[in-house]
């Protein structure tokens, strides 16, 4: 072992380490994600059109078939029940298979699949329909079934043009066509099976006005929180949204990117590098833009580990790591023409961190339960914030201006703040600026610093670095740039980071992650996560590092990666730089909580509306019905 653990890990420092088994109780978060919906196969949509169409019969007409025509040679009720059938195969084959075309050709956009899914979708309400008519009839005696199969398929034109307005085109005029295909061809399929009256006429053209009008107060009545605080109405972004995150559509990304950017303003950014090289090649670089990688998705500063890496990697430094700097989401940076200046800007600090003297410290706590833990490199000192084991989540960006200015008192030329974002317990956490966590963590910022000055000694300087890109969302948890590992050696001493690509870690497994990174080194460590949000794109939401991939598997991950980074260790220089890029877009403080709000009252509006404006559409069908007869 080089150097031992001089420092202990915090969670035994505090005498509360937090067991898996004590962290596995905060599940809270195990949500479906409200931003992505897998459509089922097309065949399977088919397949479940087939047998609605076959049950569809059987509770319309069963046991009078006598009321179908005989199909031609099979004079049985079996001939009869196959024109039953046909009823509803036809509207549901051909009037799906027609919606897409339609759609494209009224300048919409919607696939096949969707349209499959979709024709399932409306027997549904025609389902809902003839089983309200069956009850009746026990109730109110027999009545014709041709009105109730006329509203059936005539409200079945009101989920038909609500889902077409916001995902293919979000003028009703232009998504009305492929809306209408299948409710007309069941009207066809009725009045040619039946016959046709011109009370049935005019039944079937107030159930078509019903279910437009209850669509078109939905999507009216639902995007009214978003267009009172945004201007802009959320069913307008349905389709770019789906899009983006199915596609990854240039078109919808620059669509979703100019809301946001709508909706932005305008702030300065701290860029922070560290660098180790090797001459003149630079080995490795550690990047701290104060940039949250957000908003969702790939959007704008989402995805940033990936972003920034693959712009540097190769040409500008060998190898690249990208660790969450204090910011929360008011430092999202909404486009990517924006986030440009950033990687322009970094590319700038690399060519600037010349090597400064050698000197080196332990990675040191300064007591029992900091919240800060610091290590001298070079003329500069790298800051690591966690508060784990409780929960941690992100830190203001104006904290880590208040320590970067302790540090230049305190006779540094840079500081590298780094935020661990490494316990995750849903809606705790954060550490606003002004709160009583945000004192505590600015003394112990500056104690740490004190206490890795007063260490610090020089000497020869080693650098191992190993990554692993071999991960996914769906089933690890990471994102694209998966897990890296920094070994630092100097002075009798050596330290290692190990950033995963994730967000955020489950509560209770920093501890044994850490202790298995340090037995790998032979030295101390720290585990941290980007807060990647290119992660939340799967079915579970929040997807925190350990809901999909084990603490076992983790550990073995990490180990691995780790001795392949002590196996890399060569001599190099470290240097530092840093800059504020003025009057970059972000979203600005506020602007996530009101479109959370909003996006919170859109959804409980559409709720109370899909139900209301259906039913009400129901019953004023029902009653022109009882009218007419």
């Amino acid at each position: 072992m080089v150097g031992g653990r001089k420092v202990a890990e915090r969670g035994e420092a505090t005498g509360s380490p937090v067991t898996q088994a004590e962290g596995a109780v905060y599940r809270p978060h195990e949500r479906t994600s409200r931003l992505r919906f897998a459509s089922p196969r097309g065949e399977v949509s088919a397949l479940g059109i087939v047998l609605v169409s076959l049950l569809l019969p059987l509770l319309a007409f069963f046991p009078n078939f006598d009321q179908l025509p005989a199909w031609p040679g099979a004079p049985g009720w079996w001939g009869r029940y196959a024109v039953g059938v046909l009823i509803f195969l036809v509207p549901g084959i051909v009037g799906t298979l027609a919606t897409t075309p339609l759609a494209v050709l009224f300048g919409g956009r919607f696939r096949t699949r969707r349209a499959l899914l979709l024709g399932l979708s409306g027997f549904l309400i025609v389902f809902g329909v003839l089983l309200l008519w069956r009850l009746l009839t026990l109730v109110a005696g027999p009545f014709s079934v041709e009105g109730p199969l006329l509203l059936g398929f005539g409200l079945m034109l009101w989920i038909r043009q609500l889902t077409l307005v916001g995902v293919s085109h979000r003028v009703h005029v232009r998504s009305l066509p492929a809306a209408l295909v299948q409710p007309l061809l069941g009207y066809v399929m009725v009045w040619a099976t039946l016959g046709w009256r011109l009370n049935s006429l005019v039944e079937g053209v107030f159930f078509l006005l019903l279910a437009l009008g209850g669509a078109a107060s939905l999507v009216t009545a639902t995007d009214r929180p978003m267009v009172r605080e945004f201007g802009q109405g959320g069913t307008s972004l349905l389709r770019p949204l789906m899009e983006h995150m199915s596609d990854r559509d240039p078109a919808a990304s620059s669509q979703m990117e100019a809301f946001f950017e709508g909706v932005s303003t305008k702030g300065d950014l701290h860029l922070s590098a560290l660098v180790f090289r090797d001459g003149t090649r630079v080995r490795v670089a550690v990047l701290a833009p104060s940039v949250h990688p957000g908003p969702f998705a790939e959007l704008g500063s989402s995805d940033l580990p990936r972003k920034l890496a693959k712009s540097l990697r190769g040409r500008h430094a060998d190898e690249v790591m990208v660790p969450h700097s204090p910011s929360t989401h008011a430092q999202d940076i909404p486009t990517t023409p924006e986030l440009q200046k950033v990687v322009e800007k970094v590319q700038e600090l690399i060519a600037a961190a010349s090597p400064a003297p050698t000197r080196v410290s332990p990675l040191v706590s300064p007591h029992p339960g900091s919240l800060a833990r610091a290590q001298v490199l070079g003329d500069s000192v790298l800051l690591l914030l966690t508060q784990a084991p409780e929960p941690t989540d992100d830190i203001d960006y104006a904290l880590s201006e208040l320590v970067r200015e302790d540090a230049r008192r305190l006779g540094f030329s840079h500081a590298i703040v780094l935020d661990a974002h490494n316990s995750f317990v849903e809606n705790r956490g954060e550490i606003p600026f002004g709160s009583p966590e945000g004192f505590r963590l600015l003394a112990d910022a500056k104690a740490a610093m004190v206490a890795a000055r007063d260490q610090a000694v020089g000497g020869e300087l080693r650098v191992g670095f190993a990554q692993e890109r071999e991960f996914n969302p769906e089933d690890h948890g990471m994102g694209p740039e998966g897990l890296s590992v920094l070994v630092i050696e100097g002075a009798g001493t050596r330290t290692a980071y190990a950033l995963f690509d994730a967000n955020n870690l489950e509560r209770g497994m920093r501890d044994p992650l850490v202790r298995a990174l340090e037995k790998a080194v032979g030295g101390a460590g720290e585990v941290m996560t980007t807060d990647n949000h290119v992660v939340h794109e799967v079915q579970g939401g929040t997807n925190t590092l350990g809901m999909r991939r084990s603490l076992q598997d983790l550990s073995r991950d990490l180990e691995r990666v780790a001795k392949r980074a002590v196996a890399n260790l060569a001599p190099a220089r470290v240097g530092a730089s840093e800059e504020v890029l003025r009057g970059v877009k972000v979203l600005g403080p506020g602007v996530t909580t009101r479109l959370m709000t909003a996006l919170a009252d859109s959804f409980a509006i559409f709720w109370l509306f899909f139900l209301s404006t259906i039913a009400l559409a129901a019953l004023a069908g029902a009653l022109l019905l009882a009218f007419l007869k």
